[in-house]
């Protein structure tokens, strides 16, 4: 993507649908995106599940 344009390039788009799916598959967490050289290179996820504590 060049710098300030709203618009991604073509070979960009294949990336962001990537992150776009992982951002859908996480319910509770967090999706971050490694960059290198100013290429996105690797998407972690991070599934957080949240426990209900039985009534006292």
């Amino acid at each position: 993507m060049q710098e300030n344009s709203p618009v991604p390039e073509s070979h960009e788009r294949p990336i962001l649908d990537e992150v776009l799916r992982a951002i859908r598959r996480v319910r509770h967490g967090y999706v971050q995106v490694i960059v290198q050289d100013g290429r996105a290179v690797q998407i972690d996820t991070m599934e957080k599940k949240r426990l209900d504590r039985p009534p006292s």
